[in-house]
């Protein structure tokens, strides 16, 4: 099969970070051809005149050059897949038009998309979805029977669990920033802050430095027991995730969630809201969820981590085993080439 892929790179992603990492895990032999944007003059300057013609200011020009040169590979492709499709809407009608085999995938929940955004979804043949619990209500726009749910996958070889007596019990770790509730952390931090280990506590967040102007965040960020990190290496952050006792990360929304793949595959019990897609990814299975905006709730599952290891531990090992069973990349990316058959009409 040759296979014409449109990829993006986030930018505080690591190595081991990022749905990016599927193409990785195809099978030897498979002949694959990865656009990505770079900011080169040329390319820039050829955005520039296409951005100006087609009037899509939205898009960077170095991306328009990368989304151009990926619809010309469509010709001599038997199957071109979108990696991250929100940012590539707008060409999904000039895709059409070619009648070329395409699939792209859809990582946001649908809140996040305004009516005129899920218009474009329309033109879109195929796609997967990271997470089935919206599959309905995207349905409404794309043929259900052509959505297919594949979850994200982890390289579960370097996200892994690290030595046990390395896990400091005082340690809460936050990963991120989107869609993150600000709001219910900070009911819960007061709320365990008045208990009695409270106060013991160190919180860790991990949040790019452009994104730390928080303003539910402002009453602690000069605490002593509150730090920030950010810029920092595969293996620093692999190190949070192996050190620390809980994550606790409620949230607004969610579809596929690269801080929550993360601690599934290292085994740090996850605090989180039962929303979105979490529930594809063991929650209300493989740990506990609550309900948005019970913040007492949530205090309360923080408390029972915190006073019974053993318990902690039990749902740490089978965050893992989840991982192991059901988001290994290479099982994942055999998902993806079960749909790229089906499209070709392989299968």
């Amino acid at each position: 099969m040759k296979l014409n892929i449109l990829s993006n790179k986030i930018g505080w992603f690591g190595k081991f970070s990022g749905y990016e990492c599927l193409t990785e895990y195809f099978p030897k032999g498979v002949s694959l051809q990865t656009t990505r944007s770079k900011k080169q003059f040329f390319q820039k300057a050829f955005g520039k005149l296409i951005q100006k013609y087609r009037k899509w200011n939205g898009t960077s020009t170095s991306e328009i050059f990368a989304e151009f040169s990926f619809i010309n590979k469509m010709s001599y492709r038997s199957m071109s897949h979108i990696l991250y499709l929100e940012g590539h809407l707008h060409i999904l009608p000039l895709i059409q038009k070619k009648k070329k085999k395409l699939v792209a995938t859809i990582h946001l929940p649908i809140s996040q998309w305004s009516e005129e955004r899920l218009q474009k979804l329309t033109y879109l043949d195929n796609a997967i979805l990271l997470y089935k619990e919206e599959k309905d209500e995207f349905g409404k726009y794309i043929s259900p029977e052509k959505i297919h749910i594949i979850k994200h996958g982890i390289d579960i070889d370097f996200f892994k669990p690290g030595d046990p007596t390395l896990v400091k019990k005082n340690k809460v770790l936050f990963v991120g920033h989107f869609l993150r509730d600000f709001e219910m952390f900070m009911k819960v931090y007061y709320l365990i802050l008045d208990s009695d280990f409270g106060k013991t506590l160190e919180y860790h967040f991990i949040i790019p430095v452009a994104f730390r102007k928080i303003p539910e965040l402002a009453p602690i960020v000069n605490s002593k027991t509150v730090f920030f990190h950010g810029g920092l290496s595969d293996e620093e952050l692999l190190e949070f995730y192996q050190t620390s006792y809980l994550l606790l990360m409620p949230m607004i929304d969610s579809g596929a969630n690269t801080a929550i793949v993360q601690a599934i595959a290292t085994g740090l019990p996850i605090i989180t809201t039962d929303i979105g897609g979490i529930r594809s990814y063991g929650g209300g299975e493989v740990f506990e969820v609550i309900k948005r905006n019970d913040f007492e709730a949530m205090t309360a599952l923080f408390t029972k981590y915190y006073n019974d290891s053993d318990f902690r531990n039990s749902v740490a090992l089978k965050q893992r085993n989840f991982a192991l069973k059901q988001l290994d990349w290479n099982s994942i990316a055999k998902q993806h080439f079960t749909v790229y058959k089906t499209i070709v009409g392989e299968v």
